[in-house]
C-alpha cells in the first residue's frame, strides 16, 4: 500500500495513492459516513456507483455463445 502527500503553497493538497490505498480509504470514509450526518450522502453515491460497476463487471464476464 503506497500514499504520497504534497501540499502546494495555495492551500490544496494532493493525493496519490495505489489501488489497494484508495480502497481502504474510502473504506474508512464509508464507515464513518454512517455515524456523521455531514457526509451521510457519500454512502448513498458509493453504492450507487459500486452496484453500476459490479453490473458492468458482470456483463465484462460474461461468455460467448
Amino acid at each position: 500500500m503506497r500514499a504520497q502527500v504534497r501540499t502546494t503553497r495555495n492551500g490544496t493538497v494532493l493525493l496519490r495513492m495505489d489501488a489497494e490505498a484508495a480502497r481502504a480509504t474510502f473504506a474508512s470514509v464509508l464507515f464513518a459516513s454512517r455515524f456523521h450526518d455531514g457526509i451521510c450522502g457519500l454512502e448513498d453515491i458509493a453504492k450507487r456507483a459500486l452496484e453500476a460497476e459490479t453490473k458492468s463487471a458482470d456483463r465484462r464476464n460474461l461468455t460467448c455463445r
